[in-house]
């Protein structure tokens, strides 16, 4: 599936409900893949900007968002006990956003617990708006960000980072990019239920320098953003939100 058909299909999953079966994951994960495994989730389900960064506007800005996300799970099939399921991991996160000052602005998101995915993610950014061109229309910010994920109760995920961001404004288009670093952790359960081929449960940290890119398209108050995050794999999102 190439870019333009991914970014149609998300505008469309944004406006669909989830009726797929739940991901399969599979158990008997040994060291490597378990690395392997968080590199894919663990990254895949880290925090991501998906609006326009430029700042909200103070006390007065509030910015409410529903997102999709994408994670292609097709190398996690080849893994331990190995599974069938080589599509993709998707899911919705809701988002709220509130302008604080000097160009500060934070956000919250989770995941609601109707979706046809058995996982709960949630967590937190802030934005900071620190430079504005007065001859062209481009701005910077930094964000950093915290969240966390839990996959069927046999994964949990905790991922932080911090992303530089460039933005191009246009009439009602906003196009940005970026890079930064994410860091994963990740315990994986084990015993008679679990997941690990050694039946006891075990932890891994991995770290990656990552680069992104986005559009934000304004339709009045509201607005729909894509993004493509380059990891280790390129994971694919969309969101759906509103601006006050």
């Amino acid at each position: 599936m190439n870019l333009g058909h991914r970014f149609l299909f998300l505008i469309i999953a944004l406006f669909s409900t989830h009726t797929i079966a739940a991901t399969q994951l599979p158990h008997n994960l040994d060291a490597d893949d378990q690395t392997r495994t968080l590199e894919v989730l663990g990254y895949g389900s880290s925090a991501k900007i998906l609006g326009d960064p430029y700042p909200l506007g103070g006390y007065s800005g509030v910015e409410l968002g529903i997102s999709t996300q994408f994670i292609p799970i097709g190398d996690l099939s080849s893994l331990g006990s190995t599974t069938k399921d080589k599509g993709e991991l998707s899911y919705y996160t809701l988002t709220l956003g509130k302008g604080f000052y000097y160009n500060i602005d934070g956000f919250v998101y989770f995941s609601p617990s109707v979706q046809s995915e058995e996982m709960q993610s949630f967590g937190g950014q802030l934005r900071w708006g620190f430079y504005e061109a007065s001859f062209f229309p481009i701005s910077f910010s930094a964000m950093l960000y915290a969240g966390g994920a839990n996959f069927q109760n046999l994964i949990n995920v905790a991922t932080t980072g911090w992303d530089l961001i460039g933005t191009v404004n246009m009439e009602n288009v906003a196009l940005y990019f970026g890079a930064g670093r994410v860091r994963a952790q990740g315990t994986f359960i084990g015993g008679a239920g679990g997941i690990t081929a050694s039946q006891n449960t075990e932890a891994r940290d991995i770290a990656e320098n990552h680069t992104f890119f986005g559009v934000n398209i304004e339709i009045s108050k509201a607005f729909i953003a894509m993004q493509v995050d380059r990891y280790s794999d390129s994971v694919y999102s969309g969101k759906l939100g509103f601006r006050f």
